[in-house]
């Protein structure tokens, strides 16, 4: 670590998805990340009740005994949440300082929130100007989807510190890798410190968590300035894109990998850990009939969906800029990666160039039988974003 780097304090980044928990501890190691322990498995249905987490004695044995078997050094945690359940937006008002907008986005917020404001936790954060006015980042999380895992992690003894996005969590990763080494990484807040007080009279004390300064609204930006996020979850699919490397637009949609799945395993009568070694390489997979079968009916039609969505998101995005700028470039992370071939086939429906997003994969790793082992590590971009937060004050 840089002799005067930013000081790092152990956290382990816990991703509790739909259909997988995964988490991370992450060390910096010079000017670079190195991974010290990972560890994943499959979320017991017990886990979930209408796609929400349902807080249990199970529940809470399995996170305890989940932390203990990755043998991670340390009780605190990052967490994150996404979904239906998250609205983010940007907004234009007109200009004025934080301070006159923290007594007012309340009000701003009850026209974008299709929830009631006394069940939110709300926060906002300047993105930038744009022309005459100013940009900004509304953010709203419905308060029991999110207490509801804090509790349930804490009964299992860890240590909440952060709340973060999925989205934010793929941006965070992608600006650790992409943009400036440890010790020159610009601060990027989490969307909810834990163990900081609101101030008097703030709805929350909620922070985006990658950094979102924005660049000002009338300039004009090509496409190799315009990179687009898709994590495929189970359940969820997070888009966020940057511009300038700053966020501008972020959208979760009820749209995972979790059912295609499931009705692949029931029509081949593989295994999980079988059928992703069949999707990673279809040639091998025997009885190939199956895999070939299955492909038509279920992954490629999977696959047109999944194009439609995104598709659907970068028009949103072209929309709303001023000069109708188009990403240049979709990166893609999640479990449906597993897939062969799924980046160069949505590169043709799309008509934009595409690739696997793999930051994970970047970690030095210690070699030999005792160092983590990490099985398919694109799915492990959100669990890393939040690992990072180790450098967050």
């Amino acid at each position: 670590m840089p002799l005067f780097g930013p000081k790092y304090k152990p956290i382990v980044g816990l991703d509790i998805g739909t259909s997988v928990i995964r988490a991370m501890e992450v060390r910096p190691h010079g000017r670079h990340w190195r991974l010290l322990r990972c560890h994943q498995a499959p979320l017991p249905p017990f886990m979930l009740a209408d796609g929400k987490i349902k807080k249990s004695d199970e529940a809470v044995d399995f996170i305890g005994n989940f932390h203990k078997e990755g043998r991670f050094t340390t009780p605190r945690i990052a967490l994150s949440v996404g979904g239906p359940s998250i609205i983010s937006k940007k907004i234009i008002v007109d200009r004025m300082s934080e301070m006159d907008l923290e007594d007012q986005i309340t009000l701003e917020a009850e026209e974008y929130i299709p929830f009631d404001i006394d069940e939110v936790f709300l926060d906002f954060q300047i993105l930038g100007d744009a022309e005459e006015r100013m940009a900004v980042l509304l953010t709203a999380c419905k308060k029991d989807f999110v207490n509801d895992k804090l509790e349930l992690c804490r009964l299992a003894g860890l240590d909440p510190v952060f709340l973060d996005l999925d989205c934010l969590c793929i941006a965070n990763a992608h600006a650790a890798f992409h943009e400036d080494p440890v010790g020159k990484r610009k601060e990027r807040k989490p969307f909810f410190s834990l163990t900081r007080k609101p101030k008097a009279g703030a709805k929350s004390a909620l922070k985006p968590g990658a950094s979102t300064t924005g660049s000002r609204g009338g300039a004009e930006h090509s496409a190799a300035d315009i990179v687009a996020l898709a994590n495929i979850g189970g359940q969820h699919l997070n888009t966020v894109i940057l511009v300038d490397g700053k966020i501008d637009y972020t959208r979760d949609l009820s749209f995972g990998a979790r059912s295609l799945m499931n009705e692949l395993t029931e029509q081949t009568g593989w295994t999980m850990d079988e059928l992703h070694q069949s999707l990673k390489n279809p040639d091998s997979a025997a009885p190939a009939s199956a895999l070939h079968e299955a492909w038509d009916n279920l992954i490629l039609p999977f696959e047109t969906k999944l194009a439609g969505q995104i598709r659907q998101s970068l028009d949103f995005f072209q929309a709303s800029r001023p000069h109708k700028e188009t990403a240049g470039i979709l990166l893609l992370s999640g479990g449906a990666t597993v897939i062969a071939g799924i980046e160069q086939r949505l590169s043709q429906t799309l008509g934009l160039p595409v690739a696997i997003f793999d930051p994970a994969g970047k970690l030095k790793k210690d070699r030999g039988p005792r160092g983590p082992r990490m099985e398919h590590p694109v799915g492990f971009a959100v669990a890393l974003g939040l690992a990072l937060r180790g450098l967050s004050p």
